[in-house]
């Protein structure tokens, strides 16, 4: 990037900039003592009664309760399964921006990014195959969703292990849930600027409150802009989200909620494929900075989303909900691919192609949910049904002839290459799901210290798919399949619990072998036992838990010079894989001014039953880790000053089919926070202090190996009224 472009975009910040700079001299408030300074400081108030699921203004890294895991409205404690949750307060302070933020500091996830846009989300041993939105599910698909913002979100709740009653189907891995903030009476405008290494600028705007006098019409909005260049030489990124809600109470019962958020996300530089090995698996002398895409190369991504949400109270503590989602996401590239040339350490430029995907989803839930008494004693329940497409369009074009460049990846000029001429037609997926549900949960307090936690749901599946180019045609469907669940809560004291519970799994596949033909859907159980501690009302919560997880048909990718034609990917089912491993965590309040959350996870994933190229035994997915350490920590000094850190580390990760190794590494993150005064907040973050490098990404040796960040630093002031 030219100085003349860096200074173009400072100026576009300075007036933010300038006005925090200004208000900086107007200094901190008087000190005094810690109860009085934090009455003059609300908007850091630490919230021990941590009762609302809500965490924006909670000063928290813990929530009150949560329906991640059963659709039922539960604290951490009461669920039966490892919870946890990244606040509005953590990612302010951690300077969490996306989504792969969130996996790099949440207890149990990891992330593998092989390509500069496709990231892939793992919690013990296996991938994150679906999100939710507001309790509404949607694919977890890396090369189309859009998640680089999460300045829309009050907080993103976690679940590890099976989430059948949330989502149906899916890996038993778990999910993400992302909850987005919404309008209050109270009237906040907030402006956020921000300056970092690599000429990124970023500026967000943050407004809420009553749109009339009574306050029954509430609305908010967000947009937020970024202009940033990368540690790779000729990656940069420019995105910009316009989020909008509005809350209307139709009466004293009864809400409406609708709105819409668009994310659009330019990637100029952007890579289809990882960076390559040696010819032997060992890592090449490349720098970090190093690219195997010309400067051509883009991966641009729009999701487009449009909701809307009904809620009526019925009283005794009843309410039925209705919601509904409509999701479109865009693709729009330019990549190449590369190729080795045989038996050396240079590659070729094998291929120039052009991707267009248009994927839309539509998802509607209906439930109630309400107490209710049975022989005495008072239970609570939530049934429903829900119903879910999604379409897919994907097409591919390629330059004729077929491209090739010769370069060697450790010293290239990328703005070499010519960009060809795409748009023969070569490849083409179009499909059609459709996915129905009904679905119960029960809580029956047996006895004072003891609840049973049953449910199920009942799904119908069809899914169809034909590649437009062969005209190949493939789908299943699947009737009344049944998720059973059941866990048992039993409270040792009024501060701790142990609980346990089973739930099967039911993943039908979209992967293909070699021919083309679907693979047979994934089926297991999941089984996991624990305890869990809940300390000062709820302010902060503990846990230990251990798991198994066994499935059997799971996709394992093979090389694409196994596929046959006009195949972009296949795989070859993994026989019976069986995950075991245990978990602690904590999370919230050690003391009114310091918060933590922290977490060790341990897991072995190995084949359980031999099948094709895959013995019993045999590490699953060695690529991943099976050991992780995380920690994130505030400490308030003051009410004007604080300071934190980030701790994330893991074992070796290797692949069992070469001698790629990455070994084990950590990596530490630091920041401090200023409160000017009641408007205005300073904060300074540091990432990967002591410049570890190291590979966050491990695949093949011909590519899918990729570079965690170096050190970086971001400077932020925010400015509130």
């Amino acid at each position: 990037m030219t100085n003349h472009s860096a200074q173009r975009k400072a100026a576009a910040l300075a007036p933010t900039l300038t006005a925090a700079a200004i208000l900086g001299t107007l200094g901190a408030p008087a000190h005094g003592q810690a109860q009085q300074q934090e009455q003059n400081l609300p908007e850091v108030r630490v919230n021990a009664q941590a009762a609302s699921a809500t965490t924006e203004g909670s000063g928290s890294y813990t929530s009150g309760s949560m329906t991640a895991a059963t659709r039922l409205n539960l604290s951490v404690r009461e669920t039966p399964q490892s919870v946890s949750v990244v606040t509005r307060q953590q990612m302010d302070d951690m300077n969490i921006r996306s989504v792969e933020d969130i996996a790099n500091i949440t207890p149990g996830l990891s992330l593998n990014k092989g390509a500069t846009e496709r990231a892939s989300f793992y919690s013990r041993g296996f991938s994150i195959s679906n999100f939710t939105e507001d309790g509404l599910t949607m694919s977890a698909d890396g090369d189309t969703l859009g998640f680089a913002t999460l300045a829309m979100y009050d907080r993103v709740e976690i679940l590890r292990g099976a989430a059948g009653m949330m989502n149906g189907v899916g890996n038993p891995s778990g999910t993400m849930n992302f909850v987005r903030k919404r309008p209050t009476a109270e009237n906040e405008v907030s402006l956020t600027g921000s300056i970092g290494r690599y000429h990124d600028y970023r500026g967000e705007v943050d407004a809420r409150g009553a749109l009339n006098q009574a306050g029954s019409l509430r609305g908010r909005a967000v947009a937020a802009y970024q202009d940033t260049d990368t540690f790779i030489s000729n990656y940069r990124h420019k995105r910009a989200l316009l989020y909008a809600t509005a809350d209307a109470d139709l009466s004293r019962d009864t809400t409406l909620s609708v709105g819409f958020h668009v994310n659009d996300e330019r990637n100029p530089g952007s890579t289809w494929y990882g960076l390559p090995t040696a010819l032997d698996g060992s890592f090449l002398p490349l720098d970090r900075s190093a690219s195997n895409a010309p400067d051509w190369t883009f991966w641009n991504k729009k999701n487009t989303r449009l909701f809307a949400e009904l809620e009526h109270r019925l009283g005794n503590g009843w309410k039925v909900k209705l919601a509904a989602q409509a999701l479109q996401d865009e693709l729009d590239s330019v990549v190449t691919g590369i190729a080795r040339v045989p038996k050396t350490n240079l590659f070729r430029l094998s291929a120039a192609n052009a991707f267009v995907y248009d994927r839309q989803q539509r998802i509607v839930d209906a439930q109630a949910a309400g107490p209710f008494s049975l022989l005495g004693r008072r239970h609570e329940i939530v049934f429903g049904a829900s119903y879910r497409t999604r379409d897919t369009e994907d097409k591919g074009y390629k330059s004729v002839p077929d491209y090739s460049y010769t370069f060697n990846p450790v010293n290239w000029d990328t703005g070499a290459p010519v960009k060809p001429a795409i748009g023969t037609f070569y490849y083409g997926q179009d499909s059609k799901t459709k996915q129905t549900g009904v679905y119960t949960t029960a809580r029956f307090s047996l006895a004072d210290p003891l609840a049973l936690l049953v449910g199920g749901r009942v799904d119908w599946y069809d899914y169809r798919a034909i590649n437009t180019f062969t005209g190949a045609r493939s789908g299943y469907k699947v009737s009344r399949e049944v998720t059973p669940y059941a866990g048992l809560v039993y409270d040792i004291d009024t501060r701790h619990s142990l609980y346990g519970s089973w739930t099967s799994i039911f993943n039908p596949q979209s992967a293909v072998d070699r021919n083309g033909v679907l693979l047979d859907p994934v089926t297991g159980i999941n089984m996991e036992a624990g305890v869990k501690g809940e300390y000062f009302g709820g302010a902060l919560n503990a846990s230990a838990a251990v798991f198994r997880i066994v499935q059997k048909n799971l996709a394992t990718a093979l090389p694409l010079t196994q596929c046959g034609p006009g195949l972009l990917s296949c795989s070859e089912a993994a026989g019976e894989v069986r995950s075991d491993g245990f978990e602690l965590s904590v999370s919230g309040a050690l003391t009114p001014r310091w918060q933590m959350s922290a977490g060790f996870t341990y897991n072995t994933a190995e084949y359980a039953k031999a099948q094709g190229s895959n013995a019993a035994g045999a590490r699953y997915a060695a690529e991943r880790p099976s050991r992780l350490l995380r920690l994130s920590t505030s400490y308030r000094l003051s009410d004007a000053w604080r300071i934190g850190g980030a701790l994330r580390a893991q074992n070796q990760i290797y692949k069992t089919n070469s001698a790629i190794r990455q070994g084990g590494y950590a990596v530490a993150d630091l920041n401090a926070g200023w409160q000017v005064n009641r408007q205005l907040d300073v904060r300074l973050s540091v990432t990967n202090v002591f410049d570890r490098s190291y590979y966050q990404a491990i695949s093949s040796i011909d590519s899918g190996n990729a570079f965690g960040d170096p050190r970086s630093a971001v400077l932020t002031a925010k400015y509130t009224f």
